[in-house]
Parts: structure tokens; C-alpha cells; sequence
């Protein structure tokens, strides 16, 4: 399977950046496509082509025959229907074109959860429930393509964008490489129009791009493929171990999660930018956030758009009251947690455990303000922005905890066996019965130095380069490119497809 950190992968980009490089401007988005499929076979397989290409089709009919339908005069795009049968039918054609998608998407991912439900009441209540999961066919980037179809779906019945003429270019936008495993989940506004009419490279183009490829490949073959082996070796053994182990074994999980997706981020934006396409932005120093709704809004970004555009906005947001405003909080982490897979453990770990902190946080903060008012302490200090950033970052990571777990029960008792006192296997030493040898560790803890280093500058200065000037980002580039191949995970037995959100 081809995956975004393997030789394969690489050759195919280069033959793709040869061939663009070969004909003129209009023709570059046929490369891409072309790439795309080839991409597309080698990681997904024939099925994944097969059953993109039908959801693309229906997208792509559905938004002409929206566009087709009748107008009333005094409607303005987007709002409410007035009895006007034109209107009627352009609305139940939404309707048919977003549940076909969604009917794919169910039926492919989310045939076992009724049995889910079931087994996670039986942990609950003590009486196991045991069952054979419906086997399906494995669609690579399903989740992904289908939110994209059916936001260009909705913005064109709302008018906010305008139905794709060319197939092939609507193909190009949902089966593009660069976001078809694992995201951005872009949307036609911002990344269509550039993937139709990819922009002129500049030699400062080809440095970002690498730079920013450098860094995705430094993130998971150098840090989180470490981190993978502390998370394997104990929550694959997690009875075995307690308190403080678990505990570190959690922070690591959190660490691996970060550095894989937002790795595999860096990656595809490098080498769409080498294209002259830019995708969305996926991350901003998730954990660097004060609370868990700023923590949201830094991580996984394009996702969170997508549930506010398209869900909490359309059911009121914050402007039908308190109550209201908590239940569509509430929709949406549980439809979130719910993308994620069909067990509990994703429903509530990155679902409703999420939406019950953020809630909670709004209850209690007029306590936290008559706190800082009665003490007399600043609230923007750096201690106390420390205090809130590692708060969020642990209750993120018990969240975490559930999203890596196999079941509840495993989550339970990964999370009960933290506050025992702390033992590990016998055939280990102190943090060294973890999996990693002193070497890799002593690698690990430079790494993540390193890391911490450029998130802080990106906090404070953005995305201005750390370093000034074309020779210097060039001797960057060789320096990166040193040290993924020194230090990086990779070669024969090791699985480049491997990573974590690709089975979204």
C-alpha cells in the first residue's frame, strides 16, 4: 500500500513534478488528476476508485440539477422556503443528493454500530456481548471526500458557489492526493479554484514546500514512530503497568496523535505547494491552548469548520439561548466523535467528553473570573497561561486515553490504574521497560526539544521562517534532510502507510 512516507509515493511526485514542469499551465491539472488516480489505486485499491468515482458523479449531477432548479423572485440564496414548489423540489433534491452521500458513508463505515451499542452496554452492565463484525470492502478517504462533496453540495443550493462546468476538474478537487487519506477536508472556495488553475513556482515555492515536507517526514519517522513503540509496548500490556507509567503512556499517545496527523499535514501542504496549490491549514499549536474550545479551534481546524458551517450555525449556534446553544455544542462533538468511527470509545473520547469540558468551562466561568478578581492574580501571566495550557493538555490526553483504547473497559482500567502506585513489568527498567532503548530516548527527548522550539516561534512570530535568506533555508533544507535519514524510522519491515487517521 502507498502511503505519503514511502518511495514509492516519492517517485510518482517526482515524475508528476516533471511531467507539470513539461506542459503549460492549463495542462497541470490533468497531471494532477492523473497522479491523483494513480495514487489513488496504489493506496485504496480498485474498490476505492470505484465507489469515489460514483460519489464524485452524484456530487457533481446533484450540483448542476441544483442549479437548474427555479428561483423565486424574492428568495435570497440560501434562506428558507416559501411554498414555492421550485424551492420544494430544489430542497428535497439537497436532500436526496446529501443522503445518498451520507447513505455510502454509513453503509461502508458504520454497519457494525448498532452491534457497538451494544457491546459497550454489556461492559457497562457486566453481561459481554459478543458478536461477528458485517464485513465491508475498506474505502480509503471516504470520510473525507464524502463532507467535502456535500459542503460544495450545500454552498452551491446556497449560492455561495457556483456548480463545477467539468467533471474531470470536480473529480480533481474530491480525489486530489493531497487531501484524499487523511485531509484537510477542503472546500471548493479555497482549494477548487487552485487546484483548477495551479499557480507559478517560485524557487522560494520549491524551499517552503520542501521545508514544510521535511518537517511532516522529521514529525513521524523521527518523533512519532518513537512514541508509537512507548504507546504499543504499554497499552498493549496495560495491566501490567500503573500510575505513573499509564500516565506517561497517555502523554505519549497524545504526543504521537499530534506529530502523526499534523506530520502527515506538513507533507501534503509541502508537496501541493511544489504543485502551486495550497491547501487549508489543519493545525495551529494545538497545545498551546488555554481551554478546550480554543483547543478545537486549533486542532483538526477544517473538520471544526466544517461541523460549525454545516451543523451548529444551521441549528442557531448561540443565538436561541443557553439551552439551545448547549444542545448544539452537544450535536456536534457527538457527530464529530461519531466520524470517527462507530465505537464508543470515539464518541465519547473526542466526542461528548469534549462537548461536557467545554460546557463546564462556560458554567464556571464566572467562578474562575471572581477567582482572579478576589486574588488579586493576573490572568494573563505566564503562570497562569502555563496553568490553563497544561490543564487543557491533560484533559485532552484522558480523552485521548479512550480514542486509543480497544473498549471502555480497557480505557477504564487504563484510566483507574493511573492513580495506583506505580509498577511496571519485571522484564523492564524505570522508563526503559517501555519499549525504548536509552539511545532512542535520548533522540525522542532532542526531538521534541526541537519541536517545542519551533512551536513556540510559531506562536509568537506565525509563519515567518526561523531562518533569513535563500542560502540559509537551503543549508535547512540539507540539515532536515540529514536528520530524517540519520535518525528517521523507515526501511525494510517498517510500514510507511501506517498512519493513525488514515483509517478515517
Amino acid at each position: 500500500m502507498m502511503g505519503y512516507t514511502s518511495l514509492e509515493f516519492a517517485f510518482l511526485v517526482l515524475a508528476g513534478l516533471l511531467i507539470s514542469s513539461l506542459v503549460r499551465q492549463q495542462g497541470r491539472q490533468w497531471v494532477l488528476l492523473a497522479v491523483s488516480l494513480v495514487f489513488m489505486s496504489m493506496a485504496g485499491g480498485q474498490w476505492t476508485v470505484v465507489f469515489w468515482f460514483i460519489s464524485t458523479v452524484a456530487g457533481f449531477l446533484a450540483a448542476r440539477l441544483l442549479t437548474a432548479c427555479p428561483a423565486s423572485g424574492g428568495e435570497q440564496a440560501g434562506s428558507g422556503f416559501h411554498g414555492v414548489p421550485g424551492h420544494l423540489g430544489k430542497r428535497w433534491l439537497l436532500f436526496a443528493a446529501v443522503a445518498f452521500q451520507l447513505g455510502l458513508l454509513a453503509y461502508f463505515k458504520y454497519a457494525n454500530l448498532p452491534h457497538y451499542i451494544l457491546e459497550a452496554w454489556g461492559e457497562l452492565t457486566g453481561r459481554p456481548y459478543e458478536f461477528e463484525e458485517a464485513e465491508r470492502i475498506s474505502l480509503l478517504g471516504i470520510s473525507f471526500y464524502t463532507l467535502m462533496i456535500i459542503g460544495y453540495e450545500i454552498d452551491v443550493y446556497r449560492g455561495e458557489t457556483a456548480a463545477v462546468r467539468s467533471l474531470p476538474a470536480f473529480s480533481l478537487f474530491t480525489g486530489y492526493f493531497g487531501h484524499f487519506v487523511q485531509g484537510p477536508i477542503d472546500t471548493y472556495q479555497e482549494t477548487g479554484q487552485s487546484l483548477a488553475c495551479p499557480g507559478k513556482v517560485s524557487f522560494g515555492d520549491v524551499q517552503a514546500g520542501s521545508l514544510e515536507i521535511l518537517a511532516g517526514l522529521f514529525k513521524k519517522l523521527v518523533v512519532s514512530e518513537r512514541l508509537s513503540v512507548i504507546v504499543d509496548t504499554v497499552y498493549g500490556d496495560f495491566a501490567s503497568y500503573k500510575g505513573w507509567y499509564l500516565l506517561f503512556a497517555a502523554v505519549a499517545f497524545s504526543l504521537q496523535l499530534y506529530t502523526d496527523f499534523s506530520g502527515c499535514m506538513d507533507v501534503v501542504a509541502g508537496v501541493s505547494r511544489l504543485f502551486g496549490v495550497r491547501v487549508a491549514k489543519n493545525f495551529r499549536q494545538p497545545y498551546f491552548s488555554e481551554s478546550i474550545s480554543e483547543f478545537w479551534r486549533r486542532w483538526h481546524i477544517t473538520l471544526g469548520a466544517f461541523l460549525r458551517k454545516y451543523v451548529y450555525i444551521p441549528l442557531g449556534g448561540n443565538r436561541k439561548g443557553k439551552v439551545r446553544k448547549y444542545f448544539n455544542i452537544v450535536a456536534v462533538f457527538f457527530l464529530s466523535g461519531l466520524w470517527h468511527g462507530g465505537r464508543w470509545t470515539f464518541i465519547i473520547g473526542t466526542g461528548l467528553l469534549q462537548c461536557a469540558y467545554m460546557i463546564a468551562g462556560e458554567i464556571l466561568e464566572p467562578l474562575f473570573s471572581w477567582f482572579y478578581r478576589l486574588s488579586k492574580i493576573r490572568r494573563d501571566s505566564v503562570v497562569m497561561k502555563s496553568v490553563r495550557r497544561v490543564r487543557t493538555f491533560l484533559l485532552v490526553t484522558i480523552g485521548f486515553v479512550l480514542f486509543r483504547a480497544d473498549s471502555l473497559t480497557m480505557a477504564g482500567g487504563i484510566l483507574t490504574g493511573m492513580f495506583g502506585a506505580s509498577c511496571y513489568p519485571e522484564y523492564g527498567e524505570g522508563v526503559f521497560c517501555c519499549g525504548l532503548g536509552r539511545a532512542d530516548f535520548g533522540v525522542l527527548l532532542v526531538s521534541l526539544a526541537i519541536l517545542l522550539f519551533m512551536s513556540v516561534w510559531r506562536e509568537k512570530y506565525g509563519e515567518k521562517p526561523v531562518v533569513a535568506g535563500e542560502g540559509r533555508r537551503t543549508a535547512l533544507c540539507f540539515a532536515s534532510l540529514f536528520a530524517v535519514l540519520l535518525f528517521g524510522f523507515y526501511g525494510r519491515g517498517y510500514d510507511t502507510a501506517a498512519f493513525i487517521y488514515s483509517r478515517f
